[in-house]
């Protein structure tokens, strides 16, 4: 295919009799059409990565980089690029934890990041960054432009902007926002190739037809909203082949037609479209035969194979490989997919209800909601705890009963339209119970009273309001005139979702470079991989602590009940302990295979290897994740020190006792905490456990060792807030503070009352009823109970809010444990 593409070039693009300028000539035709020609089979998010990556390749080839006049990009500078802080292990001698601490006004991890870059690029005699961290300490500037939120464009304090080249100005941006490496790769990109390989090709489906031939399949990779049959129609309609463009959808049944069909296209030059591919994967296996066998001799020049298909891991490689990708995706942001809706919405549709004031209103906030909640997935976790698939049936059923009820009765059903919109139409496609609240809240948002009058706001932000009632071409202008790019308060959420969004987009956009990269790579290190993994592992191995016995317990851990058992917050100890040693256990004994399989000692298994790997990638093994491992998200060194951690406050409770305040996010089975908590009271007050439950009261101490012991309930500690900030000053939740994404919830008192009393303390305003999580993941596998295995309890938290809605749609929550 590729060879294929570069023979076309060489005869289609310029010439010239200067052997230079032909080179360059070749150079700049060929960069470009690749790229043109990969993208149309890329989806949006991952053509900048493409254009990046063509990038990097030729600055990281000294020759090339000289040739075409840029700078060259040193295996140190991707190495750091690449894996950050990680990038000094077994390069630098000192430890990267015991580094100085920065000025307070500089985020820590921040300023610990920039002295890795410069004391990597120190060795490897580049003299760019001497000095600066020492500058930064003196230089206030560097603290303004390190807050800036246009530190993509700003200049670089002092006379650094000319000392450095393009791609160490982006590893300075990237050390002080990693949030914002999507819009510094953007500028990075421009500056180096060119501002045409920062934006995306438009679809060209006839240029598609053009670059294919008759042994070439053209490929449809689907996404959820685009179909590209129309197009496919138009196209064959300017060819003049819309009489012989023959379409099947395959399914159950069909092979046999599908093959005749091609047989048929074949011999008479017809277009074969065969959709759903991904539907039909039994089949494949044939398709890719019949493709293999076909000869070009028996072949009508002008058949073409069209193919459709969802992202499949049945579709045949080689047919994928020798075809053209083609994607379409749907148009993306709230204001593309209103123009959409409304776009599809006819004028007997908009005019057909008797009551047009409360229908016209209802109809835009109702395609409001649904555009909304379609573009809140793009937020991850803290917009939905699993990303949905609506469809534009949903809106069409919705808006048919929005006519029907209005028609039917004499007023507005608010109730009913809430219910079934929100929990029916919508909610039924939604699998998560805290994704169910949050929906009939953010429905509730929109199908109220106040939507009925003109200028009611839709979101925080001034220019998104319910129109006047008027025609369907005034309500289509009023959507034009909506802003092209949104602030996340329009789908509910605080303006901070913006950077969780963008931090989850570097880390993914640098998680996909990293799964490309030669696995065996070691330039910019000074040391072998085996080195750095046999180095790791020997560190890691020194630092597993034994294994805990209950022979060293103190007397109040495994205290005897007066039936001569033991307490059940021992029983609940002794169990988490088990899963602690078995866990110390497997981590010691792959440490020291890892070790043995490396010198040659022991055969290196393929779980060793997955293991190997991993080391490499700064990645939790395999073998040391779930299910003998708990739920978590760090990386290696991260997940290790937590590990540590985890022991040393299980130990301190065998051999010291119960301590004041638990550590709740370091259990594997935190409900097991709170029932044996529960079972402790039940037994001390003769009340039934079923009869119990908790309720938390937040307290003003933020050290657990300074809490106050507590008779009918437990102090627990170590929970983060995520999408909203913390009193200490009122003991409440507040909004978040610019830029701080996490706050830590001090101490908690989870009283044990009475059922009856707790649920009447649940009816009095000014709580929020807020999840706990394990991850910040949240999702997790679907229990009976119809909670997910990432889910802990509730906390009802004290708000000033009296629409506890507010931080439904913020996405608030409580983590066990954060990612880094």
């Amino acid at each position: 295919y590729f060879s294929d593409l570069f023979q076309t070039r060489l005869q289609l693009s310029e010439k010239s009799d200067e052997f230079r300028k032909r080179i360059e000539i070749l150079i700049d035709d060929f960069t470009n059409f690749i790229y043109v020609n990969i993208c149309r089979g890329l989806f949006e998010d991952h053509k900048l990565l493409f254009s990046f990556l063509i990038t990097a390749q030729i600055n990281r080839n000294k020759e090339h980089a000289a040739y075409v006049k840029k700078d060259f990009l040193s295996p140190s500078e991707w190495n750091f690029f690449l894996h950050g802080l990680e990038a000094a292990k077994g390069v630098l001698e000192e430890d990267v934890d015991n580094l100085p601490a920065g000025p307070p006004s500089f985020p820590a991890i921040a300023f610990k990041k920039l002295q890795v870059l410069e004391k990597l690029m120190y060795k490897e005699g580049v003299p760019a960054f001497e000095g600066l961290t020492e500058e930064m300490t003196i230089n206030d500037s560097w603290r303004s432009f390190a807050e800036s939120d246009s530190i993509v464009k700003d200049a670089l304090p002092g006379t650094r902007e000319a000392r450095l080249t393009k791609f160490q100005r982006l590893l300075l941006v990237k050390a002080f926002r990693e949030d914002l490496l999507h819009l510094a790769v953007r500028r990075f990109v421009g500056e180096e190739l060119g501002e045409n390989y920062t934006v995306s090709p438009n679809f060209d489906l006839a240029g598609c037809f053009q670059d294919s031939h008759k042994m070439t399949p053209l490929i449809f990779i689907l996404s959820s909203g685009a179909d590209p049959t129309d197009a496919l129609l138009k196209l064959a309609k300017d060819k003049g082949y819309e009489d012989k463009l023959h379409f099947i959808s395959l399914g159950q049944g069909q092979g046999e037609k599908a093959e005749r069909l091609i047989k048929l296209g074949r011999d008479s030059g017809d277009w074969v479209c065969l959709q759903n591919c991904h539907l039909a994967a039994s089949w494949m296996s044939a398709l890719e035969r019949i493709q293999e066998e076909q000869d070009p001799g028996s072949t009508d020049d002008m058949y073409r194979l069209w193919l459709t298909s969802m992202p499949s891991p049945t579709f045949p490689v080689p047919v994928l490989q020798s075809g053209i990708k083609i994607t379409n995706e749907p148009p993306k942001g709230l204001r593309a997919n209103l123009m959409r809706t409304f776009g599809d919405i006819t004028p007997e549709i908009y005019e057909g209800c008797s009551k047009s004031r409360e229908y016209k209103k209802l109809l835009f906030a109702l395609g409001f909601f649904h555009a909304a909640i379609l573009e809140r997935r793009k937020y991850g976790p803290i917009g939905w705890n699993v990303p949905y698939e609506w469809m534009d049936s949903d809106f069409q059923v919705s808006r048919e009963q929005v006519q029907m009820y209005l028609e039917s009765q004499a007023g507005v059903p608010w109730v009913t339209l809430n219910y079934i919109i929100a929990e029916v139409n919508y909610g039924g496609r939604v699998t998560d119970d805290k994704d169910v609240r949050l929906i009939s809240a953010f429905l509730a948002r929109y199908f109220n009273e106040n939507i009925l009058q003109d200028g009611y706001k839709l979101s925080p932000m001034e220019e998104y309001e319910a129109p006047p009632e008027g025609s369907l071409a005034e309500v289509r202008e009023y959507v034009r005139g909506l802003p092209m790019d949104e602030d996340p308060q329009v789908y509910g959420l605080h303006s901070n979702a913006q950077i969780t969004a963008q931090a989850q987009s570097a880390k993914h956009f640098l998680e996909t470079i990293i799964s490309v990269q030669p696995r065996m790579s070691s330039e910019g290190a000074s040391k072998k991989p085996e080195d750095l993994v046999t180095e790791m592992a020997e560190r890691f191995l020194a630092r597993v602590p034994d294994q805990m016995k209950a022979s060293d317990a103190h007397p109040e851990t495994y205290k005897k009940t007066p039936e001569g058992g033991i307490v059940s917050l021992g029983v609940f100890h002794n169990q988490e302990m088990d899963r602690f040693n078995a866990l110390l256990g497997k981590v010691r004994s792959t440490l020291g295979l890892l070790g043995n399989a490396i010198k040659g000692l022991v055969v290196m298994s393929w779980q060793l290897e997955e293991m190997y790997n991993a080391f490499l990638l700064q990645r939790v093994p395999p073998v040391w994740g779930e299910p003998v491992a708990y739920p978590c998200l760090k990386p290696l060194n991260s997940w290790f020190e937590d590990l540590l951690k985890r022991i040393d406050f299980m130990s301190n409770w065998l051999k010291k006792g119960p301590p004041v305040s638990f550590w709740v996010p370091c259990f594997y089975f935190p409900q097991g905490f709170m029932t044996s908590s529960k079972q402790v009271h039940a037994r001390k007050t003769k009340i039934p456990i079923d009869s119990l439950a908790f309720w938390t009261e937040p307290t003003a101490a933020t050290d657990p060792s300074l809490a106050t012991p507590q008779e009918e309930g437990q102090n627990v500690h170590g929970f983060f807030l995520q999408g909203c900030g913390w009193s200490l000053s009122r003991n409440e939740i507040q909004e978040s503070e610019k830029g701080v994404l996490f706050v830590d919830l001090p101490v908690v008192y989870m009283k044990v009352v009475l059922w009856e009393q707790f649920e009447e303390s649940c009816k009095q305003p000014g709580r929020y009823k807020c999840p706990l999580y394990k991850t910040s993941l949240r999702k997790g596998t679907l229990l009976t109970t119809g909670h997910s295995t990432n889910f802990v309890t509730y906390f009802h938290l004290p708000s000033a809010q009296p629409d506890q809605g507010h931080w439904i749609r913020q996405g608030v929550a409580l983590l066990c444990m954060l990612d880094d």
